[in-house]
């Protein structure tokens, strides 16, 4: 089974509401198979003109990636987020080399 994940790249909007996930969803996203690989405001640019978090989170599957993001467990992280930050998430499939 590939694995699936989240990965998320957004700019703070309200920083005095803002909660960082990584203080917030680890208990959730056990309970889903999901682990956080990258958490941070301090990524390096290399190229393009990104916002200033990025997130990626491992799932052992994508439909875990989907029951998670659309679980009533993560919804009220996702009313924060909606609130307080402006950018975008996406789930995707692991890649594997045919």
């Amino acid at each position: 089974m590939k694995k699936g994940y989240i990965i998320e790249n957004y700019s703070v909007i309200d920083k005095e509401n803002y909660i960082p996930p990584v203080k917030v969803i680890n208990e959730i996203l056990e309970k889903y198979k999901g682990k956080f690989l990258v958490a941070t405001p301090k990524a390096e640019v290399v190229s393009g003109v990104p916002n200033e978090v990025t997130i990626v989170i491992e799932f052992d599957s994508t439909e875990n990636a989907r029951a998670f993001y659309h679980s009533e467990d993560y919804s009220e992280f996702q009313k924060l987020y909606n609130k307080t930050t402006k950018g975008w998430i996406v789930i995707s499939e692991e890649y594997h080399k045919k």
